[in-house]
């Protein structure tokens, strides 16, 4: 029985310090494993405080990078805008020193003059149309707030305005933007845009083109079916004597207006005899005979085409002739082969009544084409300074010189363009020191003048507001030097390109 009990004993006391060994042994193990929790937390959280930062500090510069393009994208549209009203710029870099194989030399936005003047609608001139308008825009390479008023905005500056090829039929704008309070440079982006540059020429001709070089002009109603062009020496100051109103359609058409500085000249008339000219005041003529070289033999009812049987093209295609006068009353006509360029000399006046015809196929009050092909073309030089010498006067009754009674002004220039009655003209009239008018019942519909009249003034002799001239076709249709006096077609820009600010 002892025996018993001690074996009974001496068990129990060992799984007691079995008990209490694994007790020991259990709360060592949750220790160790709270430890290893705690800094696994500590971990996470440190890495969420890292990637918080992380996360601030790149939605700031996401965010800063974002102001940087818009504003961006607003310099240039800013830049693009005053291209657009000042085309001529398209053809010059921002500044002297601009890199480009189509920088011209010392002659640049920065140091811009009248060259740069736009062509505009009188109802709208652009108040940037200015020379100094365009220098402080060239002038803005630092940094400038878009809005003043609204700083959130941002900053743009002009990196530069460049045309990398000599023929200038590219432009290249670059532009930076920031957030206004980007100063440490992480947000500025830049963004290229590029302007495709057509010379000009192609623009739509001005029906009615004024020197304004003396004299007074007056269009008082009289109307023109296309732009009226004026040289003034205030372009965006329009004379009291015309307003939208002298056009057809003012939501479409323009009175443009350029400083006093360039007209198209005459060309000259070769003095030797030259293959494709044909001098037809020659041998000292009558007025009969001086007439009738223009018009034919057939009195007022007569009716002559040109060019003449026998007659060859000169070197350019056309055929060019020189006459003393365009005087003609009546119902005679001068037809123009269909497809065909002929040329006028005129030495003195223009003057053209009744039911006179020139290069106006049909009847009626319409200048109707023809049904294939295209219509002849007819230009008319109007003299000046004597280029086409003088128109000879003297004599009388069968012997009366064509010029007999006209001033020796009137004789060495073309000074007046008259048309009246129902007559109807198709031609490009350009007589630098004539002043022209409509007036009698050729202004009793819309079809005295088609083409265009290129004159020093305008005087309407009736305030009738029917359409005097319907212009048609581009300046290049009648310059050879279009480009000269029309501004280049600009491409709307559609895209830009990101750049790597250096």
């Amino acid at each position: 029985m002892m025996r018993q009990s001690s074996a009974k004993t001496l068990l129990f006391r060992y799984l007691l310090r079995l008990s209490a060994n694994s007790s020991k042994r259990e709360k060592g193990y949750v220790l160790a494993l709270s430890v290893v929790i705690g800094l696994i937390m500590l971990t996470i959280g440190a890495a969420m405080v890292a990637r918080s930062q992380v996360d601030r500090v790149t939605a700031i510069s996401q965010r800063a990078t974002a102001q940087g393009e818009a504003a961006a994208e607003a310099g240039l549209a800013l830049y693009q805008n005053l291209i657009t009203n000042n085309r001529a710029i398209a053809n010059f870099c921002s500044a002297t020193n601009t890199v480009g194989d189509g920088c011209q030399g010392n002659t640049a936005w920065a140091n811009a003059d009248s060259w740069n003047r736009s062509a505009t609608r009188i109802t709208t001139c652009n108040s940037d149309a200015t020379p100094a308008i365009i220098q402080a825009a060239a002038g803005r390479t630092d940094w400038t707030n878009i809005d003043s008023n609204d700083l959130a905005k941002g900053q743009y500056r002009l990196v530069e305005y460049t045309l990398p090829n000599a023929n200038r039929t590219l432009g290249r704008l670059t532009v930076d933007g920031r957030s206004s309070d980007d100063e440490q440079r992480a947000g500025i982006t830049r963004l290229q845009a590029e302007i495709s540059i057509r010379p000009g020429g192609s623009s739509a001709a001005p029906a009615l083109w004024l020197r304004l070089n003396g004299g007074t002009s007056d269009l008082r109603n009289n109307r023109f079916n296309g732009n009226i062009r004026l040289n003034l020496a205030s372009p965006c100051t329009l004379p009291n004597w015309i307003s939208t109103n002298n056009l057809v359609n003012p939501d479409s058409q323009s009175i443009i207006t350029e400083p006093q500085v360039s007209f198209p000249v005459v060309p000259s008339f070769p003095i030797t005899a030259t293959t494709g000219y044909y001098d037809l005041t020659s041998g000292n003529p009558t007025q009969i005979t001086s007439d009738s070289r223009i018009w034919g033999t057939g009195g007022n009812n007569s009716a002559i085409t040109f060019p003449r049987s026998g007659d060859v093209p000169a070197a350019d295609g056309r055929y060019h002739y020189q006459i003393d006068r365009l005087v003609r009353n009546g119902n005679s006509r001068i037809d123009i082969v269909d497809n065909v360029e002929v040329v006028f000399y005129v030495r003195s006046t223009i003057d053209i009544g009744g039911n006179v015809r020139i290069n106006c196929a049909g009847t009626g009050n319409i200048c109707t084409l023809p049904n294939t092909g295209s219509a002849g073309q007819l230009t008319i030089y109007g003299n000046v300074s004597g280029i086409y010498g003088t128109c000879q006067e003297g004599g009388s009754g069968n012997d009366r010189r064509p010029c007999d009674g006209s001033s020796l002004s009137d004789r060495q220039n073309t000074n007046t363009i008259q048309l009246s009655g129902t007559s109807r003209i198709r031609a490009f009239i350009l007589a630098p020191n004539a002043t022209a008018a409509v007036n009698g019942g050729g202004a009793n519909d819309d079809s005295a003048f088609t083409g265009v009249v290129w004159v020093n003034n305008w005087n309407a002799s009736s305030a009738n507001n029917k359409i005097m001239v319907n212009g048609v076709g581009s300046y290049g249709d009648y310059l050879s030097d279009a480009a000269t006096f029309d501004l280049p077609a600009i491409s709307p820009v559609r895209s830009w390109t990101r750049l790597r600010v250096p």
